[in-house]
C-alpha cells in the first residue's frame, strides 16, 4: 500500500482523487451510523462519532479541493462495495456468533474493523504526502479515530467475551480480504489515469 500511496501523491490531481475517495468512505460511515443506531435519540458517544465521521468527510473533501478544483474519485464503486460488503459480512458474523440480531452490536463490529483499517492507512498516508497542511489534518483525524477505536473495540470485546470465537481474528480476515480487493481497484484506477 505504501508504494501505491507514494505513486498517487506524486501529482496533485491523483492525490485529490484519493482524498475525495477517503471523504466518500468517511461519509458512508457517517450515513451508516445515522441509518442504524440513530433511529432514536442516541447516546452522546454515538452522536460524537457520527459528528466526527461527517467532519472527517468534510475535511478530506476540502483537502481534495485544495489540490484540484473538481476532483473525481479513484474508484467510487469499489469504495462503496468495500464498505457495504464489509458491513453485511461482519453483521452476519456477529449475529451468528452471539445468536443475537442487534443493530448496535453490528455498528460496533463494523466500526471496530473500519477504525482498525484507518489506523493502518492514515498514518501510512501521512508519512508519504508532501503537504504539511494535509499531514496536520491527518494527525488530528488519526487522534480522533484512535479514540473511537479504543472505546468501540473495548465494547466489542465485552460482547464477544462469552462467545466463541471471542476474538476478532475472523473479522480481521474478512476485512483484510475485502480491503485487498479494494486496494487492487485503487491501484488499477490510479494506473489508468
Amino acid at each position: 500500500m505504501k508504494d501505491f500511496l507514494k505513486e498517487i501523491t506524486r501529482t496533485p490531481e491523483q492525490e485529490a482523487r484519493w482524498l475525495n475517495t477517503l471523504s466518500l468512505l468517511e461519509f458512508i460511515g457517517a450515513q451508516k451510523i445515522s441509518k442504524t443506531v440513530c433511529q432514536s435519540h442516541p447516546s452522546v458517544e454515538v452522536l460524537e462519532h457520527q459528528a466526527d465521521e461527517s467532519r472527517h468527510a468534510f475535511i478530506f473533501k476540502k483537502l481534495s479541493l485544495s489540490l484540484s478544483k473538481a476532483p473525481d474519485y479513484l474508484c467510487h464503486d469499489a469504495a462503496v462495495t468495500y464498505f457495504q460488503i464489509l458491513d453485511q459480512k461482519l453483521s452476519q458474523w456477529i449475529t451468528q456468533t452471539t445468536g443475537n440480531q442487534n443493530t448496535y452490536q453490528n455498528y460496533l463490529i463494523v466500526t471496530c474493523l473500519i477504525e482498525r483499517r484507518a489506523m493502518k492507512l492514515y498514518p501510512l498516508y501521512r508519512s508519504v504526502t508532501s503537504h504539511d497542511w494535509i499531514r496536520d489534518e491527518l494527525q488530528k483525524i488519526i487522534l480522533e479515530e484512535a479514540n473511537h477505536r479504543e472505546i468501540i473495540e473495548a465494547k466489542v470485546k465485552e460482547i464477544l467475551f462469552h462467545h466463541h470465537p471471542n476474538n476478532l481474528a475472523a473479522c480481521e480476515e474478512i476485512e483484510d480480504s475485502l480491503f485487498r480487493e479494494f486496494a487492487s481497484s485503487l491501484q488499477r484506477a490510479a494506473s489508468t489515469s
